[in-house]
């Protein structure tokens, strides 16, 4: 159909509506939309919005922490079963010479210990140190008294204890304090609280006002004296301990 014609029609029809006004209109004219020639290229309708895409792979699982060597779980039972069978009798020993008796209760001979300036030091340098403890594992502590009696906390590992359980940051040890072997609790999360960790040092008329007495304070580290190749050292049914010439036996 051609577009004059209705060109035509529209132009009456304002003309019309003047009329009957009085006065002239003015009429915005738009033209018709116009059909596309052959010849010209007709853009393609969007397309229709498709499903919402796949929702992004899952991470996989956090693997679960293998599975320990049997013979090193059973060592480490042993060990905590015998320091656990100590727990609340008296031990004429040190701090140190309670682990070495444990280990030797435990059919283990612990390799030769290196020099330092107590057993305790030693037996750190002996062990492998680890941020997670096991049952079994050695906790070393710092300023547990006054070694050097200059009234200042620059003792360094001055006490040594048995990792009995452990359950997430709270940590319960055997050691020996006092005249016997005892449980004390700690909890590295809160260090300073007294209902989370005992204390490990007696308090001095000497010491300084303030001074640290709590498991969780006086930490120093963790060690492993059971690493899995050192379960060729279990000596069963002819266990010692070597004896230890260091200059201080804590």
């Amino acid at each position: 159909m051609s577009s004059r014609p209705l060109r035509t029609a529209a132009l009456a029809a304002a003309a019309a509506l003047a009329a009957c006004s009085g006065s002239p209109a003015r009429v915005a004219y738009a033209p018709p939309p116009r059909a596309p020639e052959a010849w010209e290229e007709v853009a393609p309708a969007p397309a229709e919005a498709g499903p919402h895409p796949p929702p992004e792979p899952l991470a996989p699982p956090a693997l679960a922490e293998p599975p320990e060597d049997p013979a090193l779980a059973a060592l480490r039972d042993a060990v905590v079963r015998s320091a656990g069978a100590r727990a609340g009798r008296p031990f004429r020993g040190d701090c140190s010479g309670f682990v070495l008796a444990t280990l030797r209760d435990a059919r283990l001979r612990p390799p030769a210990l290196p020099r330092a300036g107590s057993r305790s030091e030693s037996l750190f340098l002996a062990s492998r140190p680890v941020e997670t403890p096991r049952p079994g594992d050695l906790a070393f502590f710092h300023d547990t008294y006054d070694r050097n009696r200059d009234g200042r906390a620059n003792d360094r590992f001055t006490h040594v204890a048995l990792v009995e359980s452990v359950d997430g940051s709270a940590v319960v040890l055997l050691h020996r304090g006092g005249r016997r072997v005892e449980r004390v609790r700690m909890d590295l999360a809160r260090p300073d609280d007294r209902d989370l960790n005992d204390p490990i040092r007696v308090r001095k008329r000497r010491d300084a006002p303030g001074v640290r007495t709590l498991a969780g304070e006086l930490f120093a580290a963790f060690g492993a004296l059971l690493p899995d190749e050192f379960t060729q050292m279990l000596q069963v049914g002819r266990a010692s301990v070597t004896g230890a010439r260091q200059p201080a036996t804590r």
